[in-house]
């Protein structure tokens, strides 16, 4: 549901905290690209990304790669990696300060440190490495030429990531270092907030669920000037962002505060970020929202099992418990990392007896034709909530065990019926509304910090205590030779075993368990055999296969540029895992790019020319392998 704002002149009063940022030290770093010049950013500390929060800044690079990364202090490279996803290939600088910075997704090194790992990988004869250096191995000097700005590993086009770190590996907010490299002026926006029914009782607009509003900018920044109805308890959820001077990139907030009747309920302030945090982000994030429409909502509260430790609020978590007549003041504000600030400001107004308000518009031609039934099912934590499209109201049941129970209608908006079921109470087999049916299957209520083992006749799980932040009410179903695991929408917080159990696959060495990743098609998940049982570790539920995979990938020559050889490769199912060559017999390091399909040859420094036989070889995730020889 989706209402639009209107814009009236009234004068809204509110109280404002000034943001508190730590202070840090303006003149210690060099900023790593182009220093003294004016710099662009496309992604700041804090943005939600998938999975998990974005550290460091995303500094642009003219849209191109091999631009001179420099050393922002005094210090040694502390550690090296090259890899084709994640930071890709990346630098770590310790300094005396006790901070390390980062520099990630680079073209390749530069100077001693180039020299360093090209000796490294053609003794030890490796394309991938992630290796720790001691403190008088590479000594730099704030403002050596350190690498080259890239596009490696899970980079989505040219920049560089560089982030700083404290003692303990947190990641630090870059901006509060205050580059001048760096403007920001600009108030951060806001797209749209939506409000949530967080109780079985709770109602928003006369429903249930998560109702949607898109608020008008004023001068006093965000308004919504008539009372949104609400009765329960609720919680209120926001799309916003930053913007930067001379930039259209999107990028995060740093601080949020949440008052209601004018006391602060809620603040979510990001001034540093732990790894171990990042599942939580899901938490943070409306993550049903994010996966079904692409939406990334921050919620303003609290959500059962989320510590992360950038909140601050009192007993109510941020939850808003409307269980009287008045009109409430509520305001939300948000900060950039330049105490830049806006707020939105609305009103609610609790009312326990409410109407349906969403709009329903029907055309003539609509009118003169018969009303198609349908149900469409959603899940709200502990609810279920069924909408039933019927011509006129009809008899309504709930299975559970074969036992056969009233289904009490809830409430209706033309001809949609809504019918919500407490999870918590039973968990139903079906319902049947009308001559509508709809069969579930759920298997049993699964409790969080506690270890949840399930053995099936085609599946075993186990859940360690970590994997579960809140009570799910867990379903499985086996159809189609694919096993259903729960669903998406619901994110965990840490890894289970799932054990796949098969009829027998005849060519098991070449069979792996592959999770359907939508448009995206498939995405390799591995597995280890025993037997005719197949196991993986994930982090995610959805639909899951055993595939068998024999076709070999693809190698072919592309182009020389220079004394550099470039080779186009691919494979249809799961992924090139593993790339090597041989010129004349000695080996030859090799980069990969998997986002072009290109491999290219890096040559030793003792060889001038590249001359004689070369062999290229490329493995997938099962072990299908395409080795050629190419003269040159």
């Amino acid at each position: 549901m989706k209402i639009r704002c209107l814009v009236i002149n009234i004068l809204v009063l509110s109280i404002f905290c000034k943001a508190q940022y730590p202070q840090y030290s303006k003149n210690y770093f060099l900023f790593p690209i182009k220093p003294g010049q004016k710099n662009y950013l496309s992604g700041s500390m804090g943005e939600l990304r998938p999975n998990h929060f974005h550290g460091g800044l995303d500094i642009k690079t003219d849209q191109k790669i091999g631009l001179p990364v420099y050393a922002c202090a005094d210090g040694y490279i502390s550690r090296i990696a090259i890899s084709i996803k994640g930071y890709g290939n990346t630098l770590y600088i310790k300094h005396p300060n006790g901070l390390t910075t980062v520099y990630a997704h680079l073209d390749w090194f530069y100077g001693n440190t180039e020299n360093y790992i090209r000796k490294f990988v053609y003794e030890q004869q490796c394309n991938e490495i992630d290796i720790n250096l001691n403190p008088n191995e590479i000594i730099v000097k704030k403002g050596d030429t350190v690498a080259l700005s890239g596009n490696s590993g899970s980079s989505g086009g040219p920049h560089l990531h560089w982030e700083i770190r404290d003692e303990e590996e947190k990641m630090m907010n870059p901006l509060f270092f205050t580059f001048p490299e760096i403007e920001d002026t600009q108030k951060p926006y806001i797209n749209k907030f939506a409000i949530r029914t967080l109780s079985n009782d709770a109602r928003v607009e006369g429903e249930f669920g998560l109702l949607e509003f898109t608020p008008l900018k004023t001068n006093d920044g965000y308004q919504c000037n008539f009372p949104i109805h609400a009765y329960g308890v609720i919680g209120l959820q926001l799309i916003a962002y930053d913007q930067m001077n001379g930039t259209g990139s999107k990028c995060g907030i740093s601080k949020l505060e949440l008052r209601i009747d004018g006391k602060i309920t809620f603040v979510h302030d990001i001034q540093k970020i732990e790894f171990s945090e990042n599942p939580l982000m899901n938490l943070h994030l409306d993550y049903q929202t994010n996966k079904n429409k692409g939406n990334y909502y921050q919620k303003c509260y609290i959500t059962d099992g989320n510590n992360l430790n950038t909140y601050k609020t009192d007993k109510s978590k941020g939850k808003i418990a409307i269980y009287d007549t008045l009109t409430h003041a509520a305001s939300v504000k948000i900060y950039d990392s330049y105490q830049n600030f806006t707020t939105l400001y609305f009103k609610i107004k609790g009312t326990p007896q409410q109407k349906t308000h969403r709009p329903v518009y029907v055309s003539d031609w609509r009118k003169k034709q018969p009303i198609k039934s349908y149900l469409t099912i959603e899940e709200h934590e502990n609810i279920l909530k069924i909408n039933a499209t019927l011509s006129d109201s009809a008899e309504s049941f709930i299975y559970t065990n074969g036992e056969q129970k009233p289904f009490k209608l809830d409430y209706k908006n033309a001809n949609t019926y809504t019918y919500l079921h407490d999870l918590r109470i039973f968990l139903p087999d079906s319902v049947k509304i009308g001559k509508l049916k709809k069969t579930f299957n759920y298997h049993s209520p699964l409790l969080p910090h506690k270890e949840n083992v399930i053995n099936l006749n085609m599946v075993d799980i186990n859940m360690p205590v970590k994997t579960l932040h809140d009570t799910l009410f867990f379903k499985v179903n086996y159809a189609n030779n694919l096993l259903s695991i729960h669903d998406d929408t619901y994110p965990t917080i840490g890894f289970y075993n799932l054990t796949l159990k098969t009829n027998g696959i005849e060519n098991k060495n070449k069979s792996a368990v592959f999770q359907m990743a939508g448009r995206k098609g498939m995405k390799h998940a591995g597995g280890e055999w025993n037997g005719n049982n197949i196991k993986i570790k994930t982090k995610y539920f959805g639909d899951f296969g055993v595939f068998t995979d024999t076709i070999c990938p693809k190698l072919s020559f592309h182009k020389k540029v220079n004394q550099t050889l470039y080779f186009k490769t691919s494979d249809n199912m799961s992924g090139i895992t593993q790339w090597y060559g041989y010129l004349n017999k000695k080996f030859i390091f090799l980069h990969f790019d998997p986002k072009f399909h290109v491999i290219y040859t890096d040559l030793p420094s003792n060889i001038l020319e590249l001359k004689g036989e070369l062999i290229l070889g490329v493995v997938d995730g099962v072990g299908n392998k395409t080795e050629k020889i190419f003269t040159f």
